[in-house]
């Protein structure tokens, strides 16, 4: 898991200053996220030789900038600011052979409906990130033992709270679009 831990801190570390005091919060998200996308894989019906989707480029990236434009481009419709810091990532270390994916992993991951096949890493990882945010009420069948003990391992450190904050800025500002991050 440490190489994982490097990764993510190589993707998040300019950013941290941008998290400030989010930054605990929002790296424990990700690792939480990937976590799940992991035990997700483990329990679907791809192939045991496949990836561990924590150790891919494309899941580290979307899992690294998915929610990053709420920090970066300091706004509640986050979406389009993180797609294009994943690009942008994606770009620099040549792998633009993942853009239409990584893209598609987080213009998607909140969406209300399926996504994709679910071993697609579109549903992969929107499954994972639903999870988190919904504090385990919707686990996708992952045992609820295996949630607690990634949970425990990762602490929210507030990430929840701060996105209940965001919510009600954002609709107080903007009462008839609220939530412009979810899809049908």
């Amino acid at each position: 898991m440490s190489a994982v831990v490097d990764e993510l801190d190589r993707r998040l570390t300019p950013w941290r200053e941008e998290l400030g005091t989010d930054w605990d919060a929002y790296r424990n998200h990700v690792r939480r996220v990937l976590a799940f996308c992991d035990e997700l894989h483990a329990i679907s019906f791809r192939a045991p030789h496949s990836p561990v989707p924590s150790t891919t480029e494309e899941y580290l990236t979307a899992a690294a900038f998915h929610d990053l434009g709420i920090w970066s481009a300091h706004t509640f419709d986050y979406l389009p600011p993180s797609v294009e810091l994943a690009q942008r990532w994606l770009h620099e270390q040549d792998r633009v052979d993942l853009r239409t994916l990584v893209t598609e992993m987080i213009s998607d991951h909140h969406k209300v409906r399926r996504a994709a096949s679910p071993a697609s890493p579109v549903e992969v990882f929107r499954r994972a990130d639903t999870m988190d945010v919904s504090f385990g009420l919707v686990r996708f069948g992952v045992p609820r033992h295996r949630y607690s003990t990634i949970v425990k391992q990762l602490p929210d450190n507030g990430f929840h709270r701060r996105l209940v904050d965001l919510t009600i800025r954002r609709t107080r500002e903007h009462p008839t679009s609220p939530l412009p991050m979810f899809k049908w």
